[in-house]
Order: C-alpha cells, then sequence, then structure tokens
C-alpha cells in the first residue's frame, strides 16, 4: 500500500464513501498557519490529498474544477514559530475545505514526532549513540511517522516483519533456546540481510557470543551498570557487533548512551509526541 493509498483512506473515513464534491464553489484563499514552535512535517502530503479530493470525489457529470494554487512557504523540516505560515492554497473553497481536516491531522501528528525527535536527539549531540525508532504502533500509520521520525534528525529500524530479522524472546522460547532460534532463522536469511538477536540477561549474552552467527545484539530492559558490562564482553570479542539498547524507558537517554551502545531504540519517539497545534485561515 503506497503513501497515496493510506491518504485516500483516510479521506473515505473522514468525508464518506458516497462523498461527492459539487461544482461551481467559490474560488478562495487560505493559509494553513502554526500555533506553535517545533519542526514542520508532512507539508509534502498537501498536494496529493488536494488532488484525491478534486479528482477522486467530483461528481462525474460535473464540471472538473481547476487545479488547487499551493506555495509551500515552509518545507518539512522547517523551524517553526507561532503565526508562521506554512502554505497558501488557492481554489476551490469546497475542495480546500474537504482536505482540511486530513491535511492538518497529518501535519499536525508528523510535525509532534519530528519536534519531539529532534528535541531528544539534542540531548545526545555530544555522545556518540544514534536514536532510532520501533516497528510498534499502527502499521497504516508507521510509514508516516518513520517519515516524520527521519525529518527530526531520527533513524528508522525496520518498517516491518517483512524487511529485517530479529530473534526475540518470544522467538527463543518457541524454538527451544537461542541457538534452535538462530539455526531457524539462519537457515532462510537473505543474501546481506543482518540478524539481530534480542538478550535480557548476561548469560543469554554469553551463549550469543559463542554461537558467534548474528551481526546486531539487542540489549533489551537491561540498567545502566548491566549495559556497561554487556558492552565491555561484547567489545572484547573478536566480531564487529551493532550493539542496540531497548526498554529505557525509566532510564535517560543520556545515561544509556554513555553506555557505549551504538543505537538506542524507543517507542516514545511516536507515542509521547504531542501534536502541534496547525489551523487553515480563510485570508
Amino acid at each position: 500500500m503506497t503513501f497515496k493509498d493510506l491518504l485516500k483512506e483516510r479521506l473515505l473515513h473522514d468525508l464518506g464513501f458516497e462523498f461527492y464534491v459539487k461544482a461551481g464553489a467559490p474560488k478562495k484563499t487560505f493559509q494553513i498557519i502554526s500555533k506553535d514552535s517545533g519542526i514542520v512535517c508532512g507539508t509534502i502530503f498537501i498536494a496529493t490529498i488536494v488532488k484525491l479530493v478534486d479528482e477522486q470525489f467530483f461528481l462525474e457529470e460535473a464540471i472538473p474544477s481547476l487545479p488547487v494554487a499551493i506555495k509551500i512557504h515552509k518545507s518539512d523540516g522547517d523551524v517553526l514559530k507561532p503565526k508562521d505560515i506554512i502554505a497558501t492554497l488557492f481554489g476551490n473553497a469546497e475542495v480546500i475545505l474537504k482536505a482540511e481536516r486530513t491535511i492538518l491531522n497529518i501535519i499536525s501528528q508528523l510535525s509532534g514526532i519530528a519536534t519531539y525527535t529532534q528535541k531528544q536527539i539534542k540531548k545526545l549531540s555530544s555522545l556518540p549513540v544514534v536514536l532510532i525508532d520501533t516497528r510498534k504502533g499502527d502499521p497504516l500509520f508507521r510509514p508516516e511517522y518513520k517519515y516524520a521520525v527521519s525529518v527530526g534528525g531520527g533513524r528508522n529500524h525496520r518498517s516491518g516483519f517483512f524487511d529485517g530479522i530479529i530473534i526475540k524472546d518470544n522467538d527463543i522460547a518457541a524454538y527451544g533456546g537461542i541457538k534452535k532460534a538462530i539455526d531457524k532463522y539462519a537457515k532462510t536469511v537473505k543474501s546481506l540481510t543482518k540478524i539481530e538477536i534480542e538478550v535480557q540477561t548476561l548469560s543469554q549474552l554469553n551463549e550469543v557470543l559463542k554461537d558467534g552467527r548474528v551481526d546486531v545484539i539487542l540489549l533489551d530492559n537491561m540498567p545502566p551498570h548491566m549495559l556497561k558490562k554487556a558492552v565491555s564482553q561484547i567489545r572484547a570479542s573478536k566480531k564487529p557487533y551493532l550493539i542496540e539498547a531497548s526498554g529505557i524507558a525509566e532510564y535517560g537517554l543520556a545515561e544509556i548512551a554513555k553506555t557505549g551502545v551504538d543505537l538506542i531504540s524507543t517507542s516514545s519517539l511516536f507515542r509521547r509526541a504531542q501534536p502541534l497545534d496547525i489551523s487553515l485561515q480563510a485570508v
């Protein structure tokens, strides 16, 4: 499913599956305005949303409207402050008003995620660690949310079950232990695809290091003092593993980063971000 398909689904659920735009609406100018400070994200979807309303929801017998003119004043990644004009739209008022809520919801949500992500990254600016998201959350919105994380300066973890291998605790339990779980995935791994495994104890870590077949080690729900021990053991091995820390909600990001891990993954980039206040106003 493409971004365009997802945007159309949002419009269908907002406008109704039998909704149609009527011809003959007046032409009007509207501005999308920020009421908050932050990082803007989602402006790349404005034109597609407007076009979908214009093309998909006009009555077949109606005369198609002229395309709505759109001028973007603040591109994704730009800094926002209150009263900043994000975009100006001119054209069929009904098309713009029917696209309004979908546009504002997306810009508000994604700008909130981008803003929150950038704030967290600033806390780590002096430390050699990369902040990444997770695949937690509704998969229908995940591509948009991951895009917002990248606009805010973060990195994306795998997008779904299909594009990466992570052997989790339940995999280990289901297949009868660490070695058997690695056996299962190692047989089917595609060329150049890395295998990651989650460990929660130092004894599990020792077993993984003895096996030596994975590429990335995820240290899950370990307190900082245990993380330091785990990182030390991994670095002492002959293989250059990539080390990820997760399940760190109760600790500060900087505290976790100082343990020496390469990556910190957190679902908070989606879950704790507050939407920015964005509005549409007629001029």
